[in-house]
């Protein structure tokens, strides 16, 4: 995984619509997550690669279905997007495991007044090709959501697992509930912070420039 985590950035190009959207999505309280920021760029527009791309840098990028991959503003970005449903299905197991153990604990003398652990559930994937036809917000919006209650299940599911750690496989006393999965965040790599040279290289060549104080925090100076 490795960097630092700011969360998710769902993103759908359009060549319809000539547009790229990018909704954030972010931790929120102890255990949740919650939409943080949202921009519906066009395409045409000089500023797009670089304002985008200060959005996405050190989030895991989940993109729709219908963009495509080989477009020229994602390559020069190097995108690797990362795998939502491997994120479901481990939060999924991690539910299971997490309701096994305390079921188990709950059977020895004592504990059986004990409240069982408020699981939220996981969403189940959405036929993405019936909002094709709407536009890119509601299209976003709506993988964003799925990202954000999936995200949330997880959050909620390792915190549960951390305060029971007395009794949960592995517990450690002290340990810090998990942003996302091991087994996620080691085949998943959120958007690094690009190399100025690599930067510059997304922008047209009408555009290319020295990056403002604000942008040149996002990318690192080699020389």
């Amino acid at each position: 995984m490795g960097g630092i985590v700011l969360g998710f950035a769902t993103v759908d190009l359009s060549t319809r619509d000539n547009t790229l959207t990018v909704w954030l999505t972010s931790v929120q309280g102890a255990a949740s997550a919650g939409h943080t920021n949202a921009v519906i760029f066009e395409l045409d527009d000089d500023t797009t690669p670089r304002r985008a791309l200060n959005m996405i840098c050190d989030r895991y990028v989940i993109l729709t279905d219908r963009t495509p991959r080989e477009h020229p503003l994602l390559i020069g970005w190097r995108v690797e997007p990362s795998d939502l449903a491997m994120l479901a299905k481990q939060t999924t197991a991690a539910q299971a495991t997490v309701l096994t153990s305390f079921g188990e604990y709950r059977t020895r003398p004592g504990k059986s007044h004990l409240g069982e652990p408020d699981l939220p559930p996981v969403p189940v994937p959405f036929d993405q090709a019936e909002l094709e036809t709407g536009t890119s917000q509601q299209l976003t919006l709506a993988l964003a959501n799925q990202v954000m209650r999936t995200w949330t299940a997880w959050l909620t599911t390792e915190g549960e697992r951390v305060k029971r750690w007395t009794y949960m496989p592995g517990g450690r006393e002290g340990e810090k509930p998990a942003l996302v999965p091991a087994e996620f965040g080691e085949h998943n790599t959120v958007q690094p912070v690009r190399p100025l040279r690599l930067w510059l290289s997304t922008l047209p060549q009408s555009t290319s420039r020295p990056p403002t104080l604000i942008e040149a925090h996002h990318v690192r100076l080699v020389l």
